[in-house]
């Protein structure tokens, strides 16, 4: 008797602590990582040899992005649970994420051996750290999956990672039979619907088309399922961020924020969004909070810095650049940083190094057609024109040119005597608008400066159709008038047609009767007709 009521009160406190374990992945899963945390340490104090509460303690670390804490954990469930091979794939994820690539193959393999294919937890992790952490083993994951799910095969987790391989890998179709999957298996699940919306993001279906579902629907259905789900409010907040719904997006990531109970990382991710939505001043409000109890977060500096920027406050903005800077792996800067760095130290006087900054950014990505079009300004600017010509040509290459492209392209040409050269790009501006007077006028400049005695002619179709647009708005285009009228003027003197040669010099005197030009031409007609 006395053994009978004491494996009912083992039993009873394995219950117990197994709901614990639930409930603290639970939290986890609503990425409440402090809270989670606080049950883990609970958990480990009291069963210190169950190595698969020290993985899931880590894996909540790595997940709140404190690496060095998730590897110390897993080396402590090796420690204290050596024959449970699951922590050796913890250590193995924590070592990939630190780039410590041959070592983490090295934890995977001990793991797998000594699973030796019969613990599904151990296939089932390490073929989520070959999806999720870069460099990523799409192949290899694979084959731990369908070993797996040979094991389990109404496993809805191994579904789940088959469709995020699969759509790593930009096969949609694929992932959403997997997903669609882990539904069947799992009704009450909300992560299947989660990455069915998100699946659908990537492919811009935001509220379905032709009858199915979209994105919109999908986030709605995880929360149908299961309304204290942080995630799905997250994701919707930012879809709705992306249709600049920004009241609504406003209202479901405060209920992330909520949900998640306002854990570092949410709050870093609420930063983000600020800026995204281009509430700069909240956004930096926000990040000076997270920095009262946490200074360790790079990513804020780079948020800090480009919010500063919007903000016009250059001088904090190159402040917190800096700090970005000196603390940021060279293999995880952006193309933005560098842009913004190089946007701060122009805005602050110093053109020569902020183009540079610049032109790293355009290194790290050359198809940025906003930076090509930045750095051909500022060279402009610097009357540096050989070099914003190469830039404006770059972005026409790239089939991304605009008429204001073409049309300071051929400013450009114009200024440093490439008349031939300035005509084309100005033909370019009257065949994309050729209502725009000014395209007309450019070209008539080009080719006067090509015919500079006028003999041929070349400029004089030109200011006819400067003539003919300006003339429905002679108020506006006053100065285009005079400009036209006088050529016109000089072309038919020299050709000697005299009557429309007084035509046109007195259609100047219409605009400025005291044009001494007009006056000295008029006076000179009269003694040749």
């Amino acid at each position: 008797m006395k053994s009978l009521f004491l494996s009912l009160a083992l039993f009873a406190v394995g219950i117990t602590f197994g709901q614990s374990l639930e409930e603290a992945k639970r939290l986890t899963l609503n990425e409440q990582y402090e809270a989670a945390s606080s049950m883990y340490k609970s958990l480990v104090a009291k069963f210190p040899v169950k190595g698969d509460y020290w993985y899931a303690f880590g894996e909540n670390c790595l997940k709140a992005e404190e690496v060095d804490s998730a590897e110390a954990l897993f080396k402590l469930g090796i420690k204290n649970d050596p024959e449970n091979p699951i922590n050796y794939v913890g250590l193995g994820k924590a070592l990939k994420t630190k780039k410590n690539i041959e070592e983490a193959k090295s934890n995977f393999a001990k793991a797998l051996e000594m699973g030796k294919g019969k613990n599904v937890s151990v296939l089932i992790s390490v073929a989520e750290a070959q999806i999720s952490i870069e460099p990523k083993n799409l192949s290899e994951a694979l084959t731990l999956l369908q070993e797996a799910e040979k094991k389990e095969p109404r496993n809805p987790e191994i579904q789940i990672l088959q469709g995020d391989a699969f759509l790593e890998n930009n096969d949609g179709s694929s992932a959403i039979k997997y997903y669609e999957k882990a539904q069947e298996l799992d009704p009450k699940s909300p992560q299947a619907a989660l990455r069915l919306g998100q699946l659908w993001v990537r492919a811009r279906n935001y509220q379905g088309k032709d009858g199915s579902k979209g994105a919109l629907e999908y986030y709605n259905e995880a929360i149908a399922i299961d309304p204290s789900f942080a995630p799905a409010y997250r994701e919707l907040g930012e879809l709705y961020a992306k249709a600049q719904r920004y009241q609504e997006a406003k209202q479901n990531y405060a209920k992330y924020l909520e949900l998640s109970k306002g854990n570092t990382g949410a709050r870093v991710r609420y930063a983000s969004f600020l800026f995204v939505t281009k509430e700069y001043q909240d956004a930096l409000n926000e990040i000076k909070s997270i920095w009262q109890t946490d200074t360790t977060r790079n990513l804020l500096n780079r948020l800090a810095a480009y919010s500063a920027y919007e903000l016009k406050d250059y001088e904090s903005g190159l402040n917190y650049i800096q700090k970005f800077f000196e603390r940021q792996p060279e293999d995880k800067i952006l193309g933005s940083d560098y842009a913004y760095w190089g946007r701060l130290l122009s805005e602050s006087g110093n053109d020569s190094l902020g183009i540079e900054k610049l032109n790293s950014a355009l290194v790290k990505d050359s198809t940025d057609v906003d930076l090509i079009s930045e750095l051909a300004a500022m060279y402009a600017k610097r009357k540096e024109l050989d070099k914003a010509i190469e830039m404006y040509n770059k972005k026409i290459e790239l089939g991304k040119g605009t008429t204001n492209d073409y049309y300071r392209l051929g400013q450009a040409y114009y200024q440093t005597q490439q008349f031939g050269m300035a005509d084309t790009a100005f033909m370019k501006v009257t065949e994309i608008q050729p209502k725009l007077i000014q395209g007309f006028l450019w070209r008539a400049r080009a080719n006067a400066s090509l015919d500079p005695d006028s003999k041929e002619g070349l400029a004089k179709p030109f200011y006819e159709e400067v003539v003919v647009r300006g003339e429905e708005d002679t108020t506006k285009y006053q100065r285009e008038l005079l400009e036209s009228y006088k050529y016109l003027g000089f072309y038919y003197y020299i050709t000697k047609d005299y009557s429309n040669s007084k035509l046109y010099w007195e259609k100047v005197q219409g605009i400025e009767p005291k044009d001494q030009q007009a006056m000295d031409a008029l006076k000179d007609l009269k003694t040749k007709m």
